[in-house]
Formats: structure tokens, C-alpha cells, sequence
């Protein structure tokens, strides 16, 4: 009898790897497709500079691949290296009209559909030229197969990545779906499933580019968002995010513990009435104390953006939320008055100020939705706007640390005002109090309209407020807000 070891390392070919006795698949934690045309294009010529080189060599190595074995379902998933099979399926398919024996590959992702056609084209225009179909039977691999799952995501987590490095939000995705429990290994795979689907939606929300290059969404929510939202608070020593610092945030410090699936809630604008909730097989939500379905949109999920993050379902209904909030509030399709007018001056206006103040605008915006929702929308942005853009016009150069070094030297920090208040006035106060202590609108008059990035932003805030020039002091700042009210 042959007795499996823990952890099995041999040489195999493609050929082989493929035809084993036990398919290849992927599992739900593996992220989509993501090779551009720049890395397929790469390996066509690395594989024809192989053939013509001439050196005797018989096959060509591309790397270790980490597999994970389930003798149960008689299957092997592959944990490091499915962007290179993915790329050597469609390589294959090119060549010999169909897949390879053994390798079972799904995936639901529009991101993989687009890339795994753009390699098709690829592979089909250099073949007329260069490729031969024996080539595949000269592809070796070092093939590393464990047994435990335990063990497979400790190779996963630590393992330096070859092809396109691991970012932090892909080890996020796996560390929270091993995280998902259940009363059964059924319920549990159901619910996986789920929240890998979810996950999708995080990666698909952001702007709509008209070339079709959608990217994926997860690592701007969680950075420029997610992350910032969280630790900009106070007047403490204030940082930027970084991989290490992504990880803690969302995975160390994730709350672990409590019942099967159930994920503690916390009060906020969405939600004054319930203390936990948990997503159903089905994919419907159910509210406890009242028994309510809710399956509106993922956007008014009753979390709140500073709450404890519960490992497992917790934290991917977590990032929905606000990948659906941002998408409804700056990106999708609405006939919503107030979203209407509110878009029209972030076009006009917020658009023209300068980069890192504009991320400092969303932050802040994305706070004030959560807490209040569409209410009194475009008065805040124009208020929170006339605030950034007195540093704007203080200031000839913004610098990347320009947003923090304002949060750290402002009497009160601007976000903590907005997470704290009960009503939108009391915001509105606060950003009146913030513009009256201004310097730059002072100085607009020095400014010359239209020249430079200050003269350009200061004719946008003038034509939104349908003024002709500049006029004497700084009040009609305050007057052009505070009008917007009556």
C-alpha cells in the first residue's frame, strides 16, 4: 500500500500535471484572471526565444506550482500558479482546438472573461508565425501537493509569488473565506461560494472606463476608503496605508469567536433596531431580534464604516457595503435629484482642485453618506469643498501629506466631526467654523483667474457660483453656501 505523504515535491510536465487521476481546479479564494496582454505577449516570446535558442535543452521550466490535494473529491487546487496554467490552457487550446485532459477551471468573473480573451487573440495572432503545438509538451514544472488544507494556506500565505505578486486585499479574500463557518461542511462551501461572489461585486464596482479596462476595485476601496476611514481619527501621529498595515487592520485585528455565522451589529443610520444578523444559504439576510428579510442592495447593509470587523461572512458584506455605496454614489446610473445635482458640481468644481485633496473630499464624503445618507447632500460636499479649496488657494503646491498635515493641525479633525455628529447640521457647522478660519479665500484676490492650477480652480468655484470675477473679502464664500440652503 502506498502510504501520501503531508507534502509531496516532484519534477512534471504540463501534459502530466494535467492528466493525473485527479482534476485541477481552482477554489473560491483565487482571484480572477489578471495577466494583460504585456505578460502574455511576454511569455510567447520567452517560449519562442526557447525553441530557436538552439542549445540542446529539452524542456523549459516555469517555476513551482503549489497544489493542494482533497482525496475526497477527488481533486487538486491549485494555490500558487493558476495565472500561468490559466495562460498554458488557452496556449493549449490555441494549439490543439481543445483544453487539457484534467484541468477544470472555472471562472464567473467578467475581469477573467476580458483577459482570457485578450490572451486568446494574442495566442492565435502569433501562432501564424511562431508557435507549434509540441511546444506544451516541453513545459516542466517543480509541483509541490500537500495534503491539509491547514498546511496549504501556510504555503499560501507565506510563499513568494511568482507571476503577478499576491496584493494585500487577495490574502484578505483568502484569509476571511478559510475563516467562514458553519453547522456543516455543506453550509459552509454554500456560504463560501457566496461570499467569493460578493467579493466579485467589490472588484467590479469604480468608475466605468469607457476602453473596458475595469479594474479591480478591492485595493482602492480598502486604501484610499476603508483603511483611512478607520485610523485618520484624532490629532495623533497621523500615516499612510501600506501592505502590512492593510493586513492588520482587516485580518489581525479582525474580531474572532461568536456564534457559527452570525455576525454582531452595531448602531448606526442603517440600523437603530437589530444586534445581529446572518447571511442565509439562500444569500438572503435575516435580522435578529424581528425575523426581517432584507434583500435590497448591499449598500444598506446596517454596518457602519469604524465598527469591529467579525473574521469570516462579517467582513465580505463589510466590503460590499461600501463598494456598493460608492458605486451608487459616484459611478452608477440615478435619476436622483439630489445625486444629480450633487455629480454636477463634482465635476465642475472638485475635479479641478488637486489630487490628494480630491481623495480627501471622497473619504470625507463617503463618511457623511454612511452616516446621514443622501440628506442635505449637496450642501455638504459644497461646504466640505469650500474648506479644501481654501488650502488649495492658500497654498501653491499640495503635497501628498498636505491631507494629513491639515486632519493633524485643525482644532477638531474633520472626519471624527462627521463619524460623531447626531444631526447634518451639526456638520455644517462645523464646516462653516472651518471655512470662516480660512486664509485662502483672503488671498483670492492676489490670484489671477485661470492662469496656473489655482487660478484654473478658483475660476471653477466662480463659474459654479455663477460670479464674474473675485469679488472684495472673503464672505462671499459663505454667502454663496449658505444660499444654496434657502
Amino acid at each position: 500500500m502506498t502510504i501520501k505523504q503531508p507534502v509531496e515535491v516532484c519534477m512534471m510536465d504540463f501534459a502530466t500535471l494535467c492528466d493525473n487521476g485527479a482534476t485541477l481546479q481552482l477554489d473560491h479564494y483565487q482571484r480572477p484572471y489578471v495577466w494583460d496582454r504585456h505578460k502574455v505577449n511576454q511569455l510567447l516570446e520567452d517560449l519562442d526565444e526557447f525553441r530557436h535558442s538552439g542549445n540542446g535543452q529539452k524542456v523549459y521550466y516555469l517555476g513551482t506550482l503549489l497544489l493542494h490535494r482533497n482525496d475526497e473529491k477527488k481533486a487538486r487546487y491549485v494555490i500558487d500558479g493558476q495565472q500561468r496554467l490559466s495562460t498554458l490552457a488557452v496556449l493549449y487550446h490555441t494549439l490543439h482546438n481543445e483544453l487539457p485532459k484534467g484541468l477544470e477551471f472555472h471562472y464567473r468573473s467578467p475581469i477573467s472573461a476580458r483577459n482570457l480573451r485578450v490572451a486568446r487573440k494574442l495566442m492565435s495572432e502569433h501562432r501564424e508565425s511562431a508557435l507549434e503545438p509540441s511546444i506544451v509538451e516541453q513545459l516542466c514544472f517543480t509541483v509541490i501537493t500537500v495534503e491539509r488544507e491547514d498546511l496549504a494556506f501556510t504555503f499560501f500565505d507565506t510563499q513568494n509569488f511568482r507571476g503577478v505578486p499576491l496584493k494585500a486585499t487577495d490574502l484578505l479574500k483568502a484569509y476571511h473565506l478559510r475563516a467562514v463557518n458553519g453547522p456543516n461542511v455543506r453550509h459552509v462551501e454554500s456560504l463560501q461560494q457566496i461570499c467569493a461572489r460578493r467579493w466579485e461585486h467589490v472588484q467590479m464596482a469604480g468608475p466605468r472606463r469607457q476602453d473596458c479596462e475595469q479594474q479591480d476595485f478591492a485595493p482602492e476601496l480598502f486604501q484610499y476608503y476603508l483603511w483611512r476611514a478607520r485610523n485618520w481619527r484624532g490629532n495623533k501621529k497621523m500615516e499612510r496605508e501600506d501592505h502590512d498595515s492593510l493586513l492588520e487592520a482587516f485580518q489581525q485585528q479582525s474580531v474572532g469567536g461568536g456564534e457559527i455565522d452570525e455576525i454582531p451589529l452595531y448602531p448606526g443610520y442603517h440600523n437603530q433596531f437589530a444586534n445581529s444578523l446572518k447571511l442565509q444559504s439562500s444569500d438572503d439576510y435575516r435580522l435578529a431580534l424581528n425575523p426581517l428579510q432584507i434583500s435590497e442592495s448591499a449598500a444598506n447593509l446596517p454596518f457602519t464604516l469604524r465598527q469591529p470587523i467579525h473574521k469570516g461572512i462579517c467582513f465580505f458584506l463589510y466590503a460590499q457595503k461600501y463598494a456598493s455605496l460608492l458605486d451608487a454614489l459616484l459611478y452608477q446610473e440615478n435619476t436622483c435629484h439630489e445625486l444629480e445635482a450633487f455629480r454636477e458640481f463634482y465635476r465642475r468644481v472638485v475635479r479641478a482642485n488637486a489630487y490628494y485633496l480630491q481623495e480627501l473630499f471622497n473619504l470625507a464624503l463617503l463618511m457623511y453618506v454612511d452616516r446621514f445618507g443622501y440628506q442635505h447632500l449637496l450642501a455638504f460636499a459644497v461646504g466640505l469643498e469650500l474648506v479644501l479649496g481654501g488650502l488649495r488657494l492658500e497654498k501653491s503646491y499640495i503635497f501628498k501629506e498636505s491631507p494629513l498635515k491639515y486632519l493633524r493641525d485643525a482644532p477638531y479633525n474633520l472626519l471624527d466631526e462627521i463619524c460623531g455628529a447626531y444631526r447634518p447640521q451639526e456638520v455644517m457647522a462645523f464646516l462653516r467654523s472651518e471655512i470662516e478660519r480660512s486664509k485662502g479665500y483672503g488671498n483670492a484676490v492676489s490670484i489671477v483667474l485661470s492662469k496656473g492650477v489655482q487660478g484654473r480652480y478658483l475660476n471653477a468655484l466662480l463659474d459654479y457660483f455663477n460670479l464674474d470675477g473675485i469679488p472684495e473679502g472673503d464672505s462671499w464664500v459663505l454667502k454663496g453656501w449658505l444660499g444654496m440652503e434657502k
